[in-house]
């Protein structure tokens, strides 16, 4: 079984990678020296609570998901759509050019072209 840290370390990992951030740009993020994600992220010590918040609070996490046992990639796998204007016009222009394109085939077909 995991421990505790194994799980904080696989998930700080995950969220930090997912920002795209290097160690070194989560460090400075939070006001802290060149080498402390990696000695985190190498099981030397472990933050404080305090660390632990401004780390959730730059990737944008709630703490409690650098705890979570479940795996980090399978809950960003069912992690729900969010719908935004802009996606829901790129799906729509999308679906009218495949639409076009279908009924476009089928006339062709019918009149033998």
């Amino acid at each position: 079984m995991e421990t505790l840290q194994d799980v904080f370390i696989r998930n700080l990992k995950f969220y930090r990678k997912q920002k795209s951030m290097r160690q070194l740009d989560l460090a400075f993020a939070i006001n802290k020296s060149a080498n402390y994600i990696n000695d985190i992220e190498n099981s030397k010590y472990f933050p404080s609570p305090e660390a632990i918040e401004k780390m959730a609070e730059v990737l944008e996490i709630e703490p409690m998901h650098l705890f979570d046992r479940t795996d980090p990639h399978d809950s960003a796998k069912n992690a729900p759509l969010v719908v935004t204007p802009e996606l829901t016009q790129t799906l729509f222009d999308q679906l009218k050019t495949d639409i076009h394109a279908v009924l476009r085939k089928d006339i062709q077909t019918i009149l033998g072209e």
